[in-house]
């Protein structure tokens, strides 16, 4: 008799497939996009000492977790790479974790579509190219959110049985687990904090019984006040909540535009190379996402009713948006950053709305998604701030200002060398606000107009800034003499002409 092996690869060789070809992905662009808007901060922070670091941080917007982790790169590695490897690891990590949710509510083939989805998706993409926090801390959402889950499952049999399954082991290690975990997403990003809420939410929905229930609860009120001694560290980041944000107001323009970057990733700035090509790449992503949503609210009625439970256990968890969102009414803070915090498992959803329409489509729609991720991943979209920084090295003299406006300062600060910084200055009628990263300038970083001894000198004033921007007042007499740009940035000089 002939014995005939199925060859075919299981799901956790697949899954291992799918999330190998996402790492790749993910690492082979490291370096590709120069450093961006607070991704200076970042690099910035971490070139200090560890406790002077601490100190700066404290003094800006968020908990020290992920800074420790880029701090601890930062000693064996250098440059945009090893600054995003942090973020790159989480994304390659949340691969499975998303596979595990949506597996959960409708199979194998199911958590299958959602690791190729979010394998290739831009935003999960970009974020992990992304030297903040944002990408680390979703993973540890969606951790902590399967660590709940399986924490309140209740076991089948008796745990004396034994027999038992892992399943109806003791489950004081998935609590444990789960509340370390929590803690650490909000130890690295204080919205994680509001995405706990709407995993509790969902586990209310679940009807897990009132002891799991208020377990759940207090676990998740300890790991939120677990971040209490760093507060009183970093009381100084209170303050920020009574002055001015960058954030618009909320209205139906900036609850959709936040809602496109769920699948298109962050806008793309103007002066940006072929910037209507990847815009239109963009809202392709869009209608991919939606129709893979649309496809999952359709598929809803066929699953079996746990099938249906777990399917909205994902939807539910996603609703920290909907507090972000309530929130804004009084404060904005409605951003596609932070809400990608919380949002994470309308992937899984859609991992299971394409797996349940045609082949053919689904494999358009996820074509689609890889081949606007190439694009938005291998154009420059980022300021070239750094590729100036030659031609004023080569340039400057002792008598002369080195000027950048708030958003291209600290790349300045950070890339240039000793001589530049020691003429560096940022060049503002106001003191920038705090979210330009203010905690990390040094002293007198902020002149609100050119010295007069600059001008006595006959120096030159090399300005670094947006293109269309122009620097304060300057001098009588000081005119442009030359102006050279790069993609987001231009250096612009002024001099007295004889």
């Amino acid at each position: 008799m002939t014995v005939t092996r199925d060859l075919r690869p299981g799901y956790g060789r697949k899954l291992a497939l799918i999330t190998a070809g996402g790492a790749v992905f993910r690492l082979a662009l490291l370096a590709r996009q120069p450093l961006g808007t607070d991704e200076d901060f970042t690099a910035a922070v971490v070139a200090r000492q560890l406790g002077d670091m601490l100190g700066v941080v404290s003094r800006d917007s968020a908990p020290p977790l992920f800074y420790v982790l880029e701090w601890l790169v930062a000693q064996v590695a250098h440059g945009p790479a090893a600054m995003r490897i942090v973020p790159a690891l989480a994304g390659i990590a949340l691969i499975p974790l998303l596979a595990a949710l949506a597996r959960r509510v409708s199979g194998d083939a199911a958590g299958l579509s959602a690791a190729v989805f979010a394998a290739v998706l831009p935003t999960t993409l970009l974020s992990s190219e992304n030297a903040r926090m944002y990408s680390l801390a979703g993973a540890l959402v969606v951790a902590a959110m399967l660590l709940l889950w399986r924490a309140v499952e209740s076991p089948k049999r008796p745990p004396s049985d034994a027999t038992r399954s892992p399943e109806e082991r003791p489950k004081a290690v998935r609590w444990i687990a789960y509340g370390a975990v929590a803690a650490a997403a909000v130890w690295t990003d204080y919205f994680a904090a509001i995405a706990i809420v709407g995993v509790l939410g969902a586990v209310a929905w679940l009807r897990p019984g009132r002891r799991n229930l208020v377990l759940a609860g207090l676990i998740s009120a300890g790991t939120a006040a677990s971040v209490g001694p760093w507060l009183l560290f970093a009381r100084s980041q209170l303050e920020h909540a009574g002055q001015g944000f960058w954030i618009p107001p909320l209205s139906p323009s900036s609850i959709a535009g936040t809602f496109g970057q769920l699948f298109a990733g962050p806008p793309i700035d103007s002066g940006v190379p072929y910037r209507e090509l990847l815009v239109a790449l963009q809202i392709i992503e869009v209608v991919a996402g939606c129709v893979a949503l649309a496809s999952a609210a359709v598929t809803w009625r066929r699953l079996p009713r746990e099938g249906r439970r777990a399917a909205a256990f994902c939807l539910a968890a996603a609703g920290g948006v909907a507090v972000l969102a309530g929130v804004s009414l009084w404060r904005p803070i409605l951003e596609a950053r932070y809400a990608d915090v919380m949002w994470l498992p309308l992937f899984a959803l859609c991992g299971v709305g394409l797996a349940a329409m045609p082949r053919r489509l689904a494999v358009a729609l996820v074509a689609a998604a890889a081949i606007g991720s190439l694009a938005l991943g291998t154009a420059i979209t980022h300021p070239e701030t750094a590729s100036l920084l030659p031609e004023i090295e080569s340039r400057v003299r002792p008598q002369d200002l080195v000027a950048a406006d708030p958003d291209r300062y600290l790349l300045l600060l950070v890339d240039g060398s000793p001589e530049l910084r020691a003429r560096l200055h940022v060049l503002a009628q106001s003191d920038p606000p705090w979210y330009f990263g203010t905690a990390a300038y040094p002293p007198d970083a902020v002149w609100h107009s050119v010295p007069p001894e600059i001008a006595v000198s006959g120096g030159v004033v090399f300005f670094v800034g947006a293109p269309g921007a122009t620097p304060p007042p300057l001098p009588p007499g000081y005119r442009q003499l030359g102006r050279r740009c790069a993609t987001g940035v231009c250096l612009t000089t002024y001099g007295a002409k004889p």
